[in-house]
């Protein structure tokens, strides 16, 4: 079946900027992103990330990384606009569709890039629609997976920004104080783009089932992230994967789980579940999910129906 799908999370400027490959042609072995694997799968919309923490890119700031990756996606887009275009409001949803042009949305991974909170407003003029306020390692908004520091005032001032320009926390990268600390000062909807369930895979980068539970509770969704050390111990499939879809569904309905493949975000297909190879294999997990027993309803919302309705609350009108 032709399914639509939408991936809340994948590190192509990051990616592109690390090879130096040309996007347009198919991905090489242990690599899953090009556009031509995209176009395969079916892909209709993607949260394309700016990944750009302090200290990652060795001899640049954040931000200076962060300017590059949009000028590259800026290239992109228009090198290849017969096949892919930015996102602005959510009219421009209705040109999503398996096999049409892919809209490209932006997620900062890390909210460094932004020096002052009122910088916020620049990187949303440029398609920044969700921002994880920090990564893995602590930054001057917040703590990440790797520490126990909550929401600072610098924070708190940035998420304020971001609830009044309709940005969207992403909370996948945060650790529980921090969690807990945006839900306090944040009244809207929120998502974590790439994460699974902890009660499966117990690991500081997966949600426990309170945290799963008070994303549905604010209209979120849950993206399933496909590194196989997020999924499970040994050999992980397809197979897995649907267990936590599952697990998730069983905690907040169809209604708040979907796709954040991570793909190419720092790992290869060796750590991705067993026969995916590129991203167009996303597909398959449609099929498996129609054969496990879900509706086709169901299937279509997880594989890209979620994020479809996420985005046309967070795009303007």
């Amino acid at each position: 079946m032709g399914w639509l799908i939408v991936d809340g999370h994948e590190d192509i400027a990051t990616e592109l900027l690390e090879t130096g490959r040309d996007f347009a042609l198919p991905a090489p072995p242990g690599h899953a992103l090009s556009l031509p694997d995209l176009r395969r799968g079916g892909l209709a919309a993607i949260l394309a990330t700016i990944f750009s923490p302090d200290g990652y890119w060795k001899d640049e700031t954040g931000t200076a990384n962060a300017e590059r990756q949009i000028a590259l996606y800026d290239a992109l887009l228009e090198r290849h606009r017969e096949h892919l275009f930015r996102l602005e409001s959510a009219g421009d949803l209705s040109l999503c569709k398996a096999g049409g042009p892919i809209g490209i949305v932006h997620l900062m991974e890390g909210a460094d890039p932004i020096r002052h909170p009122q910088e916020l407003a620049r990187w949303v003029e440029r398609g920044v629609r969700f921002v994880g306020i920090a990564w893995n390692t602590p930054n001057r908004y917040a703590g990440g997976t790797r520490d126990d520091t909550g929401l600072t005032d610098a924070g708190r001032r940035l998420l304020e920004e971001m609830t009044a320009r309709g940005v969207v926390p992403d909370l996948s990268h945060l650790n529980a104080q921090a969690f807990d600390d945006v839900l306090a000062h944040h009244p809207g909807l929120v998502v974590a783009s790439h994460s699974n369930a902890a009660a499966l895979r117990p690991h500081r980068r997966n949600l426990t089932d309170a945290q799963i539970r008070a994303i549905g509770a604010r209209g979120g969704l849950v993206g399933m992230v496909l590194y196989a050390p997020f999924l499970g111990e040994g050999e992980v499939t397809f197979d897995t994967v649907f267990r936590h879809v599952d697990h998730v569904m069983g905690l907040v309905g169809p209604d708040h789980v979907g796709l954040g493949s991570d793909l190419d975000g720092g790992f290869r297909t060796d750590k991705a579940p067993r026969g995916l190879t590129t991203v167009a294999d996303l597909a398959r997990l449609g099929d498996l999910f129609h054969q496990r027993g879900y509706a086709d309803d169901v299937v279509a919302r997880i594989l890209g129906g979620n994020w479809m309705r996420v985005l046309r609350r967070v795009l303007p009108a």
